[in-house]
């Protein structure tokens, strides 16, 4: 007796037909979808926000955006890098779309934090620890005691290998300092000594070390001055070097003749 032959139940190959052809749709939507985007949306306008040392141009320029360039197609990490490597005031650029055909530079600058004394001529410098433009003008935070290496505006401040530990420890302390709203009120950073920062705030002399957290060395120094402890109008020497989580404070005359009598604050 011959076997019946057992054949699949018809609605489960239209079941998979059915898939297959949802599938295809999607697919064919998606293409329809992209292809749309490439044709019809097109730059036509382009705006610039959060400028101060540039014009709207110039960043366009640096962008490389021109007008009929694809609106989807456009890669931010890209544009935000050339505009970046041209112009050393930039910190970052966000790119924003509006359909159907305007774009949108939002632009985050640099502001100058201090000015690095240079044998070449004074580099000014962000808080960040990047260079700017190189410039003699006066009014500036001055830092003494680096050597700068082939400084270029928007790079990252280079030095003579003996100085970078102290370089990165001034760019820590000077995010530091402009985090506690206290970078505006100093008047010197000086890293001459090998092992050592010090800081002229006001009257006041402030010692670091070349490593440690600034910030809690910072609250330190407020609650110092805020402790009643030290007399308005006399000068004083805050000594973060000593001991850890301390500071010690003592007369500018005091430490020159390394008298051990010292005010602690903890």
């Amino acid at each position: 007796m011959a076997r019946q032959r057992k054949h699949p139940p018809r609605k489960k190959r239209r079941g998979r037909f059915r898939l297959i052809y949802q599938l295809i749709s999607l697919v064919a939507v998606a293409a329809a979808v992209v292809t749309a985007c490439v044709i019809f949306f097109r730059v036509n306008q382009v705006h610039v926000e959060g400028i101060s040392h540039y014009t709207a141009q110039q960043i366009v320029d640096a962008s490389g955006i021109e007008t009929g360039d694809n609106l989807v197609a456009m890669w931010g990490k890209g544009i935000n890098q050339r505009i970046c490597q041209q112009l050393p005031y930039v910190e970052r650029v966000a790119l924003r779309r509006t359909l159907p055909d305007q774009v949108t530079l939002e632009v985050t600058e640099r502001t100058v934090a201090a000015s690095v004394e240079n044998s070449g001529g004074n580099w000014l410098i962000s808080a960040d620890g990047h260079l700017l433009e190189q410039s003699n003008q006066e009014g500036y935070l001055p830092i003494v005691g680096l050597h700068l290496v082939e400084p270029k505006p928007g790079s990252p401040m280079e030095v003579i290998e003996e100085d970078r530990s102290k370089a990165n420890a001034v760019t820590k302390l000077m995010v530091a300092l402009e985090e506690a709203e206290l970078l505006s009120q100093c008047s010197k950073i000086d890293a001459s000594i090998s092992a050592d920062l010090w800081v002229t705030y006001g009257i006041h002399q402030l010692k670091f070390p070349l490593r440690g957290d600034y910030s809690q060395m910072l609250q330190l120094f407020q609650a110092a001055l805020e402790s009643g402890k030290v007399p308005e109008g006399e000068a004083r020497i805050f000594d973060f070097t000593v001991a850890d989580h301390e500071v010690y404070v003592q007369r500018p005359k005091d430490n020159q003749e390394n008298n051990q009598d010292k005010d602690s604050a903890s």
